[in-house]
């Protein structure tokens, strides 16, 4: 994705999902598309609003019900869309710092956000995460991987990476 010049390269077992850059979560109407048109084709979809999951991620892994979005330079997004239920759990940071009572974390009000740089390893929803990020080191800086039997998920996210630049992977 060029555009902001933010963006991802998402992998499912060593394979190029391009399908899954720049769309939405669980909403992957613009993947047709060619990637600089689907943030706008996203946006004009949802031009009367829309909810966080359905706009478009830099980067999106999973098929199931479980995904991780990743967006510009933030956590990544960890979301379960169970049977019956009108739209997906999201689970926070500050959600999942709680559950594995992780203590290395920035405190605003009372809500846990991630520290400048992190690495957190966990196992929830019967997958295996890895979300890292470090906001002054490497490029790009900030992935996920997600893996589960015979699947496994990568995702690099940045500024001034991703699709539209060039695919160093």
């Amino acid at each position: 994705m060029a555009y902001g010049d933010y963006g991802a390269f998402v992998y499912l077992n060593g394979k190029r999902r391009e399908d899954k850059e720049d769309v939405g979560v669980y909403d992957t109407d613009e993947a047709s598309l060619p990637t600089g048109l689907r943030i706008f084709a996203n946006l004009m979809k949802h031009h009367d609003g829309c909810e966080w999951f359905e706009h478009s991620h830099h980067g999106v892994m999973g098929d199931g019900i479980v995904r991780v979005g990743c967006y510009k330079q933030g956590w990544p997004e960890l979301y379960e869309w169970g049977n019956g239920k009108d739209k997906p759990t999201l689970y926070t940071f500050d959600d999942l710092c709680r559950r594995f009572g992780w203590d290395d974390y920035e405190l605003y009000g009372d809500e846990r956000f991630p520290t400048e740089e992190y690495d957190k390893e966990f196992d929830f929803l019967g997958w295996h995460f890895n979300f890292w990020g470090d906001d002054c080191g490497r490029t790009p800086k900030y992935g996920a991987t997600m893996s589960c039997n015979k699947e496994h998920w990568a995702c690099t996210y940045d500024y001034g990476f991703g699709a539209g630049f060039d695919d160093v992977h």
